[in-house]
C-alpha cells in the first residue's frame, strides 16, 4: 500500500472566507495551501455569495493552481432564478449548484434555514420565507428548472444538487440528462441532505452523474462521521470512474483542503479501496469535469 499524495489533484467544493459563516482561511491562502500540495485546481463554494468572480481575483494572486468558482441558488440570488444562472455562467461560473442551506430538504435535515443544527441563523426569526423545493405540488419540477438547464449545457458547465433531497436530486439528474448537460454531480450523496442510499447512487450512476465524494463529511465529527464502509461499497457497486473526491472544508473543525482529502484517500486504502481508485477519484475524473489541461 503506498502513500497517498495531492500532486496533480483537483477539489470541487472548497469553503473560504469572505463568508458569513467562520472559516479557516480566505480565498489567497487555501489556494496557496493547495498549490503547495500539489495540486492543479479547486473550485470555490459558497452558500451566501457567488465565487466566480473572487477564483478569477485568487488565480492571478496564486500562479501555478487554476481556480474556479459557481453560483449557489440560494435565496440570496432569487433562488431558482435563470437570470442569476445566466449573468454567472457568462462571468465565468463553472459549477451551478441547487439551492444548499435554503433548501427544503437542508430545513427538513437541520430545523435551520440560512443555517445548521450546530451554527448559523434561522432566517425566518428575521423575515418570514419559504425553504426552496424544485418540484411543484405534483412532484413534477417548477417551469425555471428547464431553462437553467439548457443554460448550464450551452455553457458545458457542471450542474450540482447540493442541498436537495434524494428523490429531487434525481428528478434533476434525469432531466438534466433528458435535456443533454454532460456534467452532472450528486453532491456528497451521504450527507443529510441528501441521504441517498447505496441504490440511488447507482441510478444517478447509471444515469451518467458523477457522485461527489466529500472528505470534509466523512471524517467530521458533527453531525456525525459517515462510515468509511459506504464509500467502498459504493465504489465497488458503481466503479471508481463514476466517482470524485471532493473536500467540502472551510470550518475551523476540520484541516485545510489537501491534507482532509489526503486523509480520507488514505483512510479509503485502509478499508480495501485500491490505490488507483483513489487516485482516479482525486485526480484524473477530474479532467471529465473541468478544463485543467
Amino acid at each position: 500500500m503506498g502513500l497517498i499524495t495531492m500532486e496533480g489533484a483537483c477539489d470541487l467544493h472548497i469553503h473560504t472566507s469572505p463568508d458569513i459563516f467562520e472559516r479557516i482561511a480566505d480565498d489567497v491562502r487555501t489556494a496557496e495551501a493547495c498549490r503547495d500540495a500539489g495540486m492543479k485546481a479547486i473550485v470555490f463554494k459558497c452558500h451566501a455569495d457567488t465565487t466566480m468572480t473572487r477564483a478569477w481575483h485568487t488565480e492571478r494572486q496564486v500562479p501555478g493552481i487554476r481556480v474556479f468558482g459557481g453560483i449557489v441558488l440560494n435565496l440570496n440570488v432569487g433562488g431558482i432564478n435563470p437570470a442569476a444562472v445566466d449573468v454567472a455562467l457568462k462571468l465565468g461560473a463553472v459549477e451551478v449548484w441547487m439551492p444548499s442551506y435554503h433548501s427544503l430538504a437542508h430545513y427538513k435535515a437541520t430545523g435551520k434555514m440560512g443555517g445548521y443544527g450546530h451554527q448559523g441563523a434561522d432566517v425566518t426569526t428575521n423575515y418570514p420565507v419559504k425553504p426552496i423545493t424544485i418540484l411543484d405540488g405534483n412532484g413534477e419540477l417548477i417551469p425555471e428548472i428547464w431553462p437553467i438547464l439548457e443554460l448550464v449545457k450551452q455553457h458545458d458547465a457542471i450542474l450540482g444538487t447540493s442541498h436537495l433531497g434524494s428523490e429531487e436530486g434525481l428528478k434533476l439528474i434525469r432531466a438534466a440528462r433528458e435535456v443533454g448537460c454532460r456534467k452532472v454531480v450528486l453532491t456528497h450523496p451521504f450527507f443529510a441532505p441528501p441521504s441517498c442510499t447505496i441504490e440511488q447512487i447507482k441510478e444517478a450512476v447509471e444515469l451518467g452523474a458523477f457522485c461527489e465524494f466529500c472528505s470534509g463529511n466523512a471524517l467530521s465529527p458533527i453531525p456525525a462521521p459517515i462510515p468509511l464502509e459506504l464509500y467502498k461499497e459504493a465504489v465497488d457497486a458503481c466503479g471508481s470512474e463514476n466517482f470524485i473526491i471532493s473536500s467540502d472544508t472551510g470550518h475551523p473543525r476540520k484541516t485545510m483542503a489537501p491534507e482532509t482529502s489526503r486523509m480520507f484517500a488514505q483512510s479509503l486504502t485502509y478499508k480495501g479501496v485500491k490505490q488507483a481508485d483513489v487516485e482516479r477519484m482525486l485526480k484524473d475524473n477530474y479532467h471529465k469535469l473541468l478544463e485543467i489541461d
